[in-house]
């Protein structure tokens, strides 16, 4: 399955399948009797940040768990969780930094993702009654961090309320506004405004692609 990496606007796209690539963008092919998974990693991470003005690379034969492992060792790697919450067909969204987001937060120490994913949603939106309904896929982006860089994954889950209270914005985490939006909504304001992470996370929660 392809996965992304993003950064800004670029993105890595890794797969272990050579069918599962499409030849408009750069590829790079790991050959594990040539060289040390680390160096390729590394080599690759260079290219495209500093030298390729490619918007995108595809790496094959590299997985999550291998670009996770690199960070661990080389730069920095970061857990968060959040919810994708649905009642009565309609979705929420938070509103930070100028544009539609979703719930979520970095894991505290010990914490699962998925008590992580609920105190972030309660915490951002003033929202109770939440309940798991199932897991979504994991969506990862870089960013620098501390003269370096880091790798974010962040868990997400379908979520299901019977809230009917007042949802109040956490001001303090930067949040102006929390709202509630339709199907048809969702496709023609928030997905015109928000992250790449934002809208796979959106795309496979209202199966819209």
């Amino acid at each position: 399955m392809n996965k992304k990496i993003y950064l800004n606007d670029k993105f890595l796209l890794f797969t272990e399948a050579d069918a599962e690539v499409s030849h408009n963008q750069p590829i790079r092919k790991y050959d594990a009797g040539s060289e040390k998974k680390s160096a390729f990693i590394e080599k690759v991470l260079y290219d495209f940040l500093e030298v390729s003005d490619s918007r995108s690379f595809t790496l094959i034969n590299i997985t999550a768990d291998d670009l996770i492992a690199y960070f661990k060792k080389e730069h920095y790697y970061i857990e968060a969780a959040g919810g994708f919450i649905e009642k009565d067909e309609q979705y929420l969204f938070i509103h930070r930094h100028g544009r539609w987001d979703l719930p979520k937060g970095k894991l505290e120490k010990d914490e699962t993702v998925e008590s992580a994913a609920i105190r972030e949603c309660e915490e951002e939106c003033g929202i109770s009654d939440l309940s798991i309904d199932h897991q979504l896929s994991s969506t990862f982006h870089m960013y620098p961090y501390k003269k370096s860089f880091a790798l974010k994954q962040s868990y997400w889950f379908y979520m299901k309320t019977g809230f009917n209270g007042t949802l109040v914005p956490q001001v303090e985490e930067s949040i102006d506004q929390v709202r509630w939006f339709s199907k048809q909504q969702v496709q023609s304001v928030v997905i015109t405004d928000t992250y790449y992470t934002i809208t796979d996370v959106v795309n496979e929660a209202l199966s819209l692609k």
